[in-house]
């Protein structure tokens, strides 16, 4: 993911998305959308703006002109990509942002704040193409989360062992195999469909900053995600309408909420799920 992102730096977003949709096949982070890319791995989205010169201006005005209007063009694209962005099984962020004018405002404002990616490239014609990336993780991610933490606070009036020598320092879910889509609050549930890992179980601050859960399709991209000694689970099956929670045999998810170290790993969303 490292290269990934080092390339944005150097070479044209077009030669971006294709590298990423190859990366993508072995790391399975990077997902294509229309007009850009989501890197799930880092939750950054990016796009690339275009923009054409104002003939009725002079040359010096057009090249201006143009430019102006690539940064118009991005904000477009990545609100369009964001929008349609999965938030949980059964919403996208453009739900969110429909019923609440603060969810609604906080992400137009981030997105007019996007990140440039290297310079600008004018072409022979006048047009000039600009490569941007917004954070998912952060103000977004603060503000379209689910309300969380209610199963954490609830344990803490019941009489939770401490374990720690039969305790874990995090978990992989291996979902590879089941078609688990992306989305920004996935979760566990158990065979029955009750949530046992998810926002119920995560402090907020911490999952907007680094997200609910860590993707990857190679264990060494999350190994200090989830520590040394993770709970290795594997998935049954994919759930909710946009297939992004996973179910887990109801063995495993009594595990998780059995000590006070796995209650903690989870307020701490170290959690990591392997997907193809």
């Amino acid at each position: 993911m490292r290269f990934a992102k080092n390339i944005l730096k150097t070479v044209p977003f077009m030669v971006i998305l294709l590298a990423a949709l190859v990366f993508a096949q072995d790391s399975g982070v990077v997902e294509q959308t229309s007009g850009g890319a989501v890197d799930w791995g880092d939750l950054n989205v990016m796009a690339t703006g275009i923009g054409t010169p104002n003939p009725k201006l002079s040359p010096a005005q057009q090249r201006t002109s143009a430019l102006t209007a690539a940064r118009i063009d991005a904000y477009r694209r990545l609100m369009e990509i964001v929008k349609g962005v999965n938030l949980t099984a059964e919403t996208v962020v453009n739900n969110s942002m429909v019923e609440s004018d603060v969810i609604r405002v906080t992400v137009e404002g981030t997105l007019k704040g996007f990140r440039q990616v290297g310079p600008p490239r004018y072409m022979d014609d006048g047009t000039v193409e600009l490569d941007v990336e917004v954070a998912l993780s952060g103000k977004i991610l603060g503000v379209v989360l689910p309300p969380t933490g209610s199963k954490q606070a609830e344990m803490e009036s019941e009489d939770i062992p401490s374990n720690p020598g039969g305790s874990y320092t995090g978990m992989v879910v291996d979902c590879r195999g089941l078609g688990v889509e992306y989305a920004l609050s996935p979760r566990c549930l158990d065979e029955s469909g009750e949530e046992v890992y998810g926002p119920d179980w995560v402090d907020r601050d911490t999952a907007a900053e680094i997200g609910i859960v860590k993707y990857g399709s190679d264990e060494g991209t999350f190994s200090n995600r989830v520590g040394d000694n993770p709970m290795r689970v594997k998935g049954l099956r994919a759930a909710g309408t946009n297939n992004c929670d996973v179910v887990i045999a109801d063995a495993d998810a009594v595990v998780l909420s059995s000590t006070e170290e796995n209650l903690l790993f989870m307020d701490e969303c170290k959690v990591a799920f392997l997907v193809d």
